[in-house]
C-alpha cells in the first residue's frame, strides 16, 4: 500500500514539473517575440527526466550565456540576480544603440569654419553616457517595475513632464511612453505574477479567504469614487497571496449582497474544490456578520469569522456611545474646536486635523477633537490669557472656552479618555504588527480586559459599566472555533505536575468546553465525528511529549522590537502533521483551524491609486490595466512582506509640519 501511495506522489510530482514546464516555455516563446520579459532571451528552461521511467525529475533555468543552471521557481529573481547584478560574465556584451549614430557626427560639424568674417561658436553637445541596448532593456525594465510598486503614488504623466524627458536624456535613456508600460510589459509582469500566484496557491492544502472593506465608510462617503473591498488568500506557510479588488458601488452592501460575493469567491479561488476554503475572516459590521453564519451553514467545513482590529474600533465607539464621561468630554472638546476655527488672537494660530474632525463617522470627529485639544493644550491656555486681558467675555462662546479651560475637572476627564484611546490603539499597533491567530482571540480578549481593568484603577473609574461593554463587544464577536483552535495550538499548552504538557481546559467556561465539542463535530461530522471526540479526550488526558511542546512554545527576543516572539510560528501546524499520527481525523481539524487568522489583510492599499480605479471602473480596458497592476504591485509587496503604503511612511512628516507652524 505504501508502495502505490508513493508512485503516485512521484506520478503526481512529475505531472506538475512537466505542466510547470510547458508554462516557462509558452512564456518564453511570448517574449521572445516580444510580448515578455527581457530576461527570457537569456534563460531556457530544461526539463531533467529519470533515465530509469522516463518521468520528469527536476525543472532548471540555464543562462544561453554562460550555461549556468539555476532554480525554475522565481525567473524573476534568478535574472535580478544573475544577470542584473553582473554575476554572469558573458551579460555585458552589447552593441551600440541606433538612435546615438547621429550625434557622433556634432562634435565634427562643430570644427568646420563659417564662410564669414565672423566664426559662429557652435557649441559642442554635452557629454552623455554611450548605453549599450542591453543597459537601456535593463534600465527600462526596472524604471516599469518602480512604477508597478509604487501603484500609483507615482503618476504616469510623469513620463510626459519635461524634466523627465531631460533627466533621461541626460543619462542617455530614450523618452517612454505610458503605454511602454501598460502594454506589453505589463502584460508580461502580469502572467508572470499569475503563474507564481497559481503555483502558490496549488502547492496549499487549503486557504482562507480575506475580505477587507466592507465597512470603510470613508471610501463609500466619497462622492468621487465607489467602495472597493479588498480581497486576499492565508495559506497555511503564514503566506499571503492577493487575488484582486470587488466593486461595491456607492450604496452599502445588503446581507445578501455579501454572502453571494464571499460564496462567488470561494468558489472562484478555490476553482470549484470548495473544500479547500477553511474560512473567512471579513470586516463585516455586526448586522451583516449573518451573511458568514449563512455561509458556515451551508459549508459545515468552514469557519469564519470577523475581523478583530475592527472589534476592537467598535469597542472604543461603545465607549463614546454608552458612557457619559466620554460622551461629555468629546462634546466639550468639539466645542473648543469649533470656536477656535474663526478666532486668531494675538497670531496665535492653532492647526487643526480637520479631515478626520469633519469625517462623517462621529466617532472619529470625537477622538479628532480629544487629540487635537490636548495637542495644542499650551496654545489654548495662552489664549484664555488673551481673552481675560482682552475682556472677550461678552460672546458666550469665548466666556464657555475661557471656563473650560480654567476647570481642572476637564483636564482631568480629557486625560482620562486620551489615556483610553491611547490604549486602543497600541493594542490595535500591536495586533497588525503580531497578526494574531485564532487560537489567540481568547488571549487577546483577556489581555485587552486586563488592561482595561488597569486604566479604570489608574482614573478611579467605575468597573462594572466598563467590563460591560467589553463583555458586550467580546460576545458579539466570539465565534466556537476560537475555543476549540486555544485548546488544540501546542503554543497555549501547559505543564502539569507529572512534566506532561495539557491543553488548558481549566480556563475555559463550561459553555466554552461544550463550543468545543460542538464546532469538532460540525467540521468533521458523518461517521468521523465520534472518532475526532474520542481523540479529544486522549488529547486532553495525554497532552504532548514535553521534548516538542517546549520546541514549539520556545522564544526569543526580537532585535527590533525587543519583544519576546515565538521562534518557529509554524511549529504548531507541523507538529499536528507530522508528529501527531495517532490522531487520525483530530489532528486534520486541528490543521484547518490553527492557521487562520483572527484580522484582516495587512496589506495597506492606495486610496488615490483606488479613485482612478473607481472613476475609471466603466471602461472596461481601463480598469482591467488598473487591476493587473494591482496584482503585480500587491503580491510584490506581500512577498517583501511590506505591508504599509506611502501615504503612512509620509503621515509623520505632515504631524511635524502641523507642530512647526
Amino acid at each position: 500500500m505504501a508502495a502505490i501511495c508513493h508512485a503516485q506522489e512521484d506520478d503526481m510530482f512529475s505531472r506538475n514539473l512537466q505542466k510547470r514546464y510547458n508554462g516557462l516555455i509558452m512564456v518564453r516563446t511570448r517574449a521572445i517575440r516580444g510580448k515578455g520579459a527581457w530576461y527570457w532571451s537569456h534563460l531556457e528552461p530544461i526539463l531533467f527526466q529519470n533515465q530509469d521511467t522516463g518521468t520528469a525529475k527536476s525543472l532548471k533555468l540555464r543562462c544561453g550565456l554562460c550555461n549556468a543552471l539555476f532554480s525554475a521557481s522565481n525567473p524573476s529573481r534568478t535574472a535580478s540576480e544573475h544577470l542584473k547584478q553582473g554575476t554572469c560574465p558573458n551579460f555585458r556584451n552589447g552593441i551600440m544603440p541606433k538612435f546615438r549614430k547621429h550625434n557622433q557626427l556634432l562634435p565634427s560639424l562643430a570644427m568646420i569654419p563659417a564662410p564669414c568674417s565672423i566664426k559662429p561658436i557652435i557649441p559642442s553637445p554635452p557629454i552623455r553616457p554611450q548605453l549599450t541596448q542591453s543597459e537601456i532593456d535593463t534600465a527600462f525594465d526596472l524604471l516599469t517595475e518602480w512604477f508597478y510598486e509604487s501603484c500609483g503614488y507615482v503618476s504616469l504623466t510623469t513620463l510626459d513632464h519635461p524634466k523627465f524627458k531631460s533627466f533621461l536624456s541626460h543619462i542617455g535613456l530614450p523618452s517612454v511612453h505610458k503605454n511602454y508600460i501598460l502594454g506589453r510589459r505589463l502584460d508580461a509582469k502580469y502572467v508572470e505574477a499569475k503563474f507564481e500566484f497559481e503555483d502558490k496557491l496549488r502547492d496549499a492544502m487549503f486557504f482562507q479567504l480575506s475580505t477587507n472593506g466592507w465597512t470603510n465608510e470613508e471610501q463609500r462617503s466619497s462622492a468621487q469614487m465607489d467602495a472597493v473591498v479588498n480581497v486576499t488568500l492565508n495559506l497555511p506557510n503564514g503566506s499571503s497571496l492577493f487575488h484582486r479588488v470587488l466593486f461595491l458601488g456607492a450604496s452599502r452592501p445588503s446581507l445578501v449582497d455579501i454572502r453571494e460575493v464571499l460564496s462567488s469567491m470561494v468558489g472562484e479561488v478555490s476553482g470549484g474544490d470548495v473544500l479547500r476554503c477553511a474560512g473567512v475572516v471579513a470586516d463585516v459590521g455586526d448586522i451583516n456578520n449573518e451573511a458568514l453564519r449563512e455561509l458556515e451553514f451551508r459549508h459545515h467545513w468552514m469557519v469564519n469569522i470577523t475581523c478583530q482590529s475592527k472589534a476592537l474600533h467598535k469597542l472604543l465607539k461603545d465607549f463614546f456611545k454608552r458612557l457619559p464621561l466620554f460622551a461629555s468630554t468629546a462634546s466639550l472638546c468639539h466645542k473648543l474646536v469649533q470656536i477656535f476655527k474663526p478666532h486668531q488672537l494675538n497670531d496665535i494660530i492653532i492647526c487643526l486635523n480637520h479631515h478626520q474632525t469633519l469625517s462623517h463617522d462621529q466617532t472619529s470627529a470625537a477622538i479628532s477633537s480629544v487629540e487635537n485639544v490636548i495637542r495644542f493644550s499650551c496654545t489654548m491656555s495662552e489664549a484664555a490669557k488673551v481673552l481675560a486681558d482682552k475682556a472677550i467675555s461678552s460672546d458666550p462662546l469665548d466666556q464657555e472656552f475661557y471656563d473650560a479651560i480654567r476647570d481642572p475637572k476637564f483636564w482631568r476627564e480629557l486625560e482620562c479618555v486620551l489615556s483610553l484611546i491611547k490604549l486602543i490603539k497600541t493594542l490595535l499597533e500591536e495586533i497588525e504588527e503580531e497578526r494574531p491567530s485564532l487560537g489567540q482571540c481568547l488571549p487577546l480578549w483577556e489581555e485587552v480586559r486586563s488592561r482595561i481593568k488597569g486604566w479604570c484603577n489608574s482614573f478611579s473609574i467605575e468597573e462594572k459599566p466598563v467590563m460591560e461593554l467589553v463583555n458586550r463587544r467580546f460576545s458579539k464577536n466570539y465565534h466556537q472555533a476560537w475555543a476549540a483552535s486555544y485548546i488544540l495550538d501546542p503554543l497555549y499548552l501547559v505543564e502539569n505536575n507529572c512534566g506532561r504538557y495539557l491543553p488548558p481546559f481549566k480556563f475555559l467556561s463550561s459553555e466554552q468546553e461544550k463550543d468545543v465539542v460542538k464546532i469538532i463535530t460540525r467540521l468533521t461530522q458523518n461517521e468521523e465525528a465520534h472518532i475526532a471526540l474520542m481523540e479529544l479526550m486522549k488529547w486532553r488526558t495525554e497532552g504532548l511529549d514535553p521534548v516538542y511542546a517546549r520546541a514549539v512554545q520556545a522564544k526569543e527576543r526580537d532585535p527590533v522590537t525587543g519583544k519576546m516572539k515565538v521562534v518557529n510560528p509554524r511549529g504548531s501546524r507541523l507538529i499536528w502533521e507530522t508528529y501527531l499520527n495517532e490522531f487520525q481525523v483530530l489532528r486534520k481539524v486541528a490543521a484547518r483551524l490553527i492557521f487562520l487568522q483572527a484580522t484582516t489583510g495587512r496589506l495597506k492599499m492606495n486610496q488615490p491609486y483606488f479613485n482612478l480605479l473607481c472613476s475609471n471602473s466603466k471602461s472596461n480596458n481601463a480598469a482591467e490595466r488598473a487591476q493587473k497592476v494591482l496584482f503585480v504591485s500587491s503580491n510584490g509587496r506581500l512577498g517583501r512582506k511590506e505591508f504599509t503604503d506611502e501615504e503612512e511612511k509620509l503621515s509623520e512628516f505632515g504631524c511635524k509640519s502641523d507642530e512647526t507652524y
